[in-house]
């Protein structure tokens, strides 16, 4: 009976203790410690804001001094992440021979394209890494008060894949020659077969231990078909 008791006792203790736990997040700084910054300051640009004091504008600036401040973060953005880079290139004319010159305009990854090399990684990272669509990343700009054809979105998107095909070649290179080697197949809808049809085709990802990427280089092939005869000359 003494026993039963005391684990009563117990229990009801530990409930009482449990009810009355304070549990704080580990993603949260304390309110207190503003020196726990959520963010990397080598990484996003921030904007010093100094408030003015009240107090010291009612004040002479030798009646007080300034003994230390108190800083505080808050996550802000902006209506838009784009920025147009104006390129001004002086025109100047030669009094000795009446002559004009001019420096040439920075050569783009792109020749001819106005899209610069930052956004068109923007582009396809939003595309294939956070799977934003075109059509959105579209809608975005618009929103930004930037206009662009939608088409134009997709233009730039095969251009850089067409960019990107040696270093593909090179990988696929390297993982014919590893050791070990891994395959498997995803379905995908690609291709128009007819009015409102799609072909079915098959992401192949090819996995070798060449360790070129570190942890092994993997490649992502398109292939009509999951039969292994269009798999074997890979």
């Amino acid at each position: 009976m003494a026993t039963t008791t005391r684990a009563r006792r117990s229990r009801a203790a530990w409930q009482a203790l449990i009810a009355h736990r304070r549990h704080t997040s580990r993603d949260t700084p304390a309110k207190e410690d503003e020196e726990a910054l959520f963010f990397d300051p080598a990484q996003v640009p921030v904007e010093v804001i100094v408030a003015p004091n009240p107090e010291a504008e009612t004040l002479d600036p030798a009646d007080y001094e300034v003994i230390g401040e108190k800083v505080s973060h808050r996550l802000a953005q902006r209506a838009s992440s784009y920025v147009i880079l104006k390129y001004v290139r002086p025109l100047i004319k030669r009094r000795d021979d009446q002559r004009l010159h001019c420096p040439p305009a920075p050569v783009g990854v792109l020749a001819g394209g106005r899209a610069d090399v930052s956004f068109l990684v923007g582009l396809v990272i939003d595309k294939f890494l956070y799977h934003l669509p075109l059509y959105r990343q579209h809608q975005r700009l618009v929103a930004a008060g930037i206009e662009v054809c939608r088409q134009w979105l997709t233009q730039q998107v095969l251009a850089v894949a067409l960019l990107l095909a040696p270093i593909v070649a090179a990988q696929l290179s390297g993982i014919r020659a590893a050791r070990v080697k891994a395959m498997d197949e995803t379905p995908i809808k690609a291709g128009r077969q007819g009015p409102g049809k799609l072909k079915r085709g098959y992401f192949w990802p090819i996995w070798g231990d060449t360790d070129e990427g570190g942890g092994g280089d993997i490649v992502f092939l398109y292939l009509p078909s999951r039969a292994a005869m269009p798999v074997r000359p890979i």
